[in-house]
């Protein structure tokens, strides 16, 4: 997916700019056709920001008050990771300034919905349905049944909830 993704972009003069805990080898970013930014300077450079990182204490409104001033008047941010990776509170008042656009897939508080972000022209709300194709849902089958069996056998689960 990134080479295709890569050689899309090259068709359309598009940079891809990205961040991550462990920058790619030279080579790699050469390939892929990508270019590593600090966050911060990623925020204020991209046009079209998509977050994908897991929800540690580390990544807790990783994207507060303060970052979202980075960003471009204008530029959009994607949140189909999880909701409180984004400070909600402060994501809502930019969004109501009318200063960015969102796409979210997530909230903080699921399954409520800040009313604010209902009335917004700016922002779209699709929540889950990043995972609504057949192949994900019948992985997900498979691991619902398969940990289900498990607990009938007395085994443990293969994708336990914490308490």
């Amino acid at each position: 997916i990134g080479r295709a993704v890569a050689r899309r972009a090259h068709a359309f003069d598009m940079r891809i700019l990205y961040t991550k805990r462990h920058r790619l080898s030279a080579a790699d970013e050469r390939l892929l056709g990508v270019e590593y930014r600090e966050l911060d300077d990623l925020l204020a450079e991209a046009d079209i920001v998509s977050l994908h990182v897991p929800l540690e204490d580390a990544t807790r409104h990783l994207i507060d008050a303060r970052r979202l001033a980075l960003m471009r008047p204008g530029a959009s941010l994607i949140n189909a990771a999880r909701g409180a990776i984004i400070d909600e509170e402060a994501l809502v008042s930019v969004l109501a300034a009318g200063r960015i656009s969102a796409g979210l897939d997530v909230f903080a508080a699921e399954p409520h919905v800040p009313a604010a972000l209902l009335e917004l022209p700016n922002v779209v709300l699709a929540p889950h349905i990043g995972s609504a194709t057949q192949q994900t849902r019948e992985a997900m089958t498979r691991v619902l049944v398969d940990n289900i069996l498990a607990a009938s056998r007395g085994g443990s689960l293969l994708t336990p909830v914490p308490a």
